[in-house]
């Protein structure tokens, strides 16, 4: 039986509604951003089903943690809407998936490299909370100063690998919650 759900009500205009946020909160690392649209895909967030919906396609491979891994739902719904290959290889991917409990390191994931930055995972985690839990001061592009970032529910040592020893290039995450997300880029580092 086919677990498929709607995607946007008019893709054509909400993919280019929920990118013009997207790009603002790239921009912006660290603001909060409102998910406007209800589509979700199994247990996946609002929040993580736009950006999916939004940024992959058939030339983005995705890499899913074992929480979303055995999601029927989620993964008949990602490759009937996006028709984004999902992986096995975390290396390989260009969007990763993940519970922020799940994630113990970014070492496996495609770092990039001084000629294609861009070539990096983007990973899209779900976190209990952008309000509280542990605070960071972010500097860096897009910061006049600082920023604050509060995540609950990502593993704590996960946060010391993300400094520029670790991932020497820019690498860019996604903090969802069901209706709202934070975009962050590594280089703008926790402090």
């Amino acid at each position: 039986m086919s677990k498929l759900t709607a995607g946007f009500d008019d893709p054509v205009h909400d993919a280019q509604q929920v990118f013009r946020e997207l790009m603002d909160a790239m921009s912006q690392p660290g603001k909060r951003i409102a998910v406007k649209h209800a589509s979700r895909f199994g247990k996946a967030s609002y929040a993580a089903t736009q950006v999916l919906l939004t940024l992959a396609d058939n030339a983005t491979p995705l890499w899913l943690s074992g929480y979303f891994r055995d999601d029927e739902a989620l993964v008949e719904n990602i490759r009937f809407h996006c028709a984004a290959p999902v992986i096995a290889e975390k290396s390989e991917a260009t969007f990763a998936l993940a519970q922020g409990v799940e994630l113990e390191s970014v070492k496996a994931f495609a770092m990039g490299c001084e000629s294609y930055p861009d070539k990096s995972t983007t990973l899209i985690l779900e976190v209990e909370s952008l309000d509280e839990g542990v605070t960071f001061s972010l500097t860096g592009p897009g910061i006049p100063t600082t920023a604050q970032l509060a995540v609950k529910g990502s593993m704590s040592h996960f946060w010391p690998r993300c400094k520029p020893s670790a991932a020497p290039f820019p690498m860019e995450s996604t903090f969802c919650l069901p209706q709202a997300m934070r975009w962050l880029h590594y280089h703008a580092q926790p402090t």
